[in-house]
């Protein structure tokens, strides 16, 4: 049976509650939450674990940056992934339609949601808490695993569709960093990497901005361009176990994809396609970076 299949056996064995007026509906509670309401906060009433929402077309399902308490399934209708940019303004970015699925990062990570979806047509959609997962997998054989595959594979078409870097690497040198890399976000203020210390890890900017400065011994700062989405990072420290030649302190909450130290050193060192444009970009930042410590006062 598949997936589908598995999850419209769910929705039968949780009947429908009549349609509220605000044209949502729980499996298990006309009271439930609003789709994608946080669970925890003081007041509001845990969400059952499996819902059905019933949504006229335009309405807003979840929205970027918010946390993710669920995910959800489209079993009927069409829904619009939309991404912020600059200006502030959404572009729609894909769509989703009967058996598809969203949401699952933010739920299986402890991320923020990385797009905003909003229904094109009237829709309905199975919502789902961690509690529901688990369910799924208890009761009708869907495994968790298959969605912590399809957060991952997300996760890494936003690194190929915003880093070429990433972009131009073998598929199976892609597919390797898609299982090794590590999801996180990051709220504003936060320093990733510190000027004259180790690095860590690689990180690949998924959503947000970054600021990077050089600090001279006078205490001047001397900024470098902001990091913005798709950038990647900590490749001098980590390729050449040198301290990191610059500071890079996050502007806005980020969302990261994180390669730990160890796991590049066992995994990837070996790669010569991976490593050699490692080295190229560390070795344009490495001059960028000389550049700017020669700076007159």
């Amino acid at each position: 049976m598949s997936l589908f299949a598995r999850l419209q056996a769910l929705l039968s064995a949780h009947p429908s509650a009549p349609v509220s007026s605000g044209g949502q509906t729980s499996a298990t509670s006309a009271t439930a939450p609003a789709a994608g309401a946080p669970a925890d906060v003081e007041g509001a009433p845990a969400p059952p674990p499996v819902c059905t929402r019933y949504l006229p077309a335009g309405q807003v399902v979840v929205r970027e940056g918010d946390p993710g308490h669920s995910m959800f399934v489209v079993l009927e209708g069409r829904v619009a992934v939309l991404r912020g940019g600059d200006n502030g303004a959404n572009t729609e970015v894909g769509r989703l339609g009967a058996g598809e699925f969203f949401g699952e990062l933010a739920l299986l990570t402890g991320t923020q949601r990385t797009a905003t979806i909003v229904t094109v047509e009237d829709a309905v959609l199975l919502e789902l808490t961690q509690a529901g997962v688990r369910e799924l997998g208890k009761d009708y054989g869907v495994k968790g695993e298959q969605m912590q595959v399809t957060a991952r594979e997300r996760l890494l078409a936003d690194a190929l569709r915003s880093n070429p870097l990433i972009a131009a690497l073998p598929p199976e040198v892609q597919h390797e960093l898609g299982d090794a890399f590590v999801p996180c976000t990051v709220p504003a203020g936060e320093t990733l990497l510190t000027r004259g210390q180790p690095g860590d890890a690689l990180y690949v900017l998924i959503r947000g901005q970054c600021e990077v400065f050089h600090t001279h011994g006078d205490g001047r700062q001397s900024p470098y361009p902001t990091l913005e989405e798709g950038a990647l990072f900590g490749e001098i420290s980590l390729l050449r176990s040198r301290l990191a030649t610059a500071t890079v302190r996050t502007v806005t909450p980020c969302t990261l994809l994180k390669l730990e130290r160890d796991v590049f050193k066992k995994a990837f060192l070996g790669q010569p396609d991976l490593r050699g444009a490692l080295v190229r970009l560390g070795l344009e930042r490495l001059k960028h970076t000389m550049e700017v410590m020669g700076e007159p006062k």
